[in-house]
């Protein structure tokens, strides 16, 4: 899914049991970049030295600026700093073409109107 993070679009996972769509997630977890715990099935942990660890309800965030390639984001700070984007929902860019279009239909008919 998408959302805007830090002022920029961003892929996140909210972590969760449920199938998992997103390509990029499918892809950490069949590189053992990320697994869930053979102790705790709530608890997912990043391969490698990190020790990192998120729980069910936390966000993950695609971000090729860290060393792992993601971040982790906890529910509770997700509320304030994520905005998530529903599929298919316009974006604030696509909201703003499609005013720009409407205006500019009825620029059209006033002037043809006016015979001009």
């Amino acid at each position: 899914m998408l959302a805007k993070y830090k002022g920029q679009i961003v892929e996140v996972w909210e972590i969760t049991h449920r199938p998992v769509q997103e390509v990029w997630v499918k892809e950490a977890f069949q590189s053992n970049v990320i697994s869930w715990n053979e102790w705790n099935k709530n608890v997912l942990d990043f391969g490698g030295e990190s020790g990192d660890l998120a729980l069910v309800g936390d966000f993950l965030i695609l971000d090729t600026r860290q060393e792992m390639g993601y971040s982790i984001l906890s529910k509770e700070k997700a509320q304030s700093a994520l905005e998530l984007i529903k599929e298919g929902s316009p974006t604030d860019l696509e909201k703003t073409l499609a005013e720009q279009k409407q205006i500019s239909s009825v620029l059209k008919r006033r002037r043809k109107s006016n015979g001009q």
